[in-house]
C-alpha cells in the first residue's frame, strides 16, 4: 500500500525577523486584544452596514492607518505576518485614537480563502516581495489563482489595488489582471499614501507602478 504525500504548501514570505523587545512585547500584551483579530474569527466584522478594506501585508502600519484616518466611515483590516511591523501599527492604532482598524496575523491566502463572496470592498497589496529571481517567481502572492480569489470576495464595484517598484512584477499582474473578465482597469494611484518601502526603493532610484482594477463581473 503506498501513500502519496500532499503537495507541499508554497508560501509567499519567509519568516525572518528579530525577537521582539521587552517594549515591544509588552506593547503586543497590552494592545493586541484591543486591536487584534484572530483569523477565524474576522469575518465577524463583516456584519455590520460599513464598507471592508483588507490591506495584505501592511509592514509598519503607515499607509494603513494614513488610509483608515482619512476614510472614517469605512472599517480597514491589515494582515501581516512579521511582529515587529504589527507593534508599530498597534501603537499607532492607538496613538490616532482610531476605532475602524483591525489587525491580524495570518498568511494572507488563508485570510481571503475564508472571506465569504462579496464581502469586501476592496483588496490592497502595497509592494509585496517581488521575488526577482526566476526560480521564485512561484512565491509571488499575486498570481492567476489568487486573482480568482480576490475577484470572489470582491463586490461588484469593489477595487483590486497592487502597487510594486518591480517592473517585471508589474508587467505580469497587469497582464494576468487584464486579461481576468472580472476586472476593468483603472488609471492613476488613487491618492495612495507613501509607504516607507516605497521611499527606501526611491531613495534607490526605483519608480513606482500603480495597478488599479474595478470588479465588474
Amino acid at each position: 500500500m503506498s501513500c502519496t504525500a500532499p503537495p507541499r504548501r508554497i508560501r509567499s514570505y519567509v519568516r525572518r525577523e528579530r525577537p521582539l523587545t521587552a517594549g515591544a512585547k509588552a506593547s503586543h500584551e497590552e494592545l493586541w486584544p484591543r486591536f487584534g483579530v484572530e483569523p477565524h474569527l474576522w469575518s465577524d466584522l463583516k456584519k455590520g452596514a460599513r464598507g471592508l478594506v483588507l490591506d495584505i501585508g501592511f509592514g509598519d502600519g503607515e499607509a494603513l492607518l494614513t488610509m483608515a484616518e482619512a476614510d472614517p466611515e469605512r472599517d480597514y483590516v491589515g494582515v501581516e505576518m512579521y511582529r515587529t511591523g504589527i507593534v508599530k501599527a498597534l501603537r499607532g492604532i492607538a496613538d490616532r485614537g482610531l476605532s475602524n482598524v483591525r489587525l491580524i496575523q495570518a498568511d494572507a491566502k488563508s485570510v481571503v480563502t475564508s472571506v465569504g463572496d462579496g464581502h469586501l470592498d476592496a483588496v490592497l497589496v502595497f509592494f509585496p516581495d517581488p521575488w526577482p529571481k526566476t526560480r521564485h517567481h512561484k512565491r509571488r502572492l499575486v498570481r492567476a489563482e489568487f486573482l480568482g480569489e480576490i475577484a470572489r470576495v470582491l463586490r461588484m464595484g469593489g477595487l483590486f489595488h497592487m502597487a510594486t517598484d518591480w517592473q517585471p512584477y508589474a508587467d505580469e499582474v497587469a497582464v494576468a489582471v487584464d486579461a481576468h473578465p472580472a476586472f476593468l482597469r483603472k488609471e492613476g494611484s488613487g491618492g495612495r499614501p507613501v509607504t516607507k518601502f516605497e521611499r527606501r526603493g526611491q531613495r534607490l532610484g526605483h519608480s513606482s507602478h500603480d495597478l488599479r482594477f474595478t470588479k465588474i463581473g
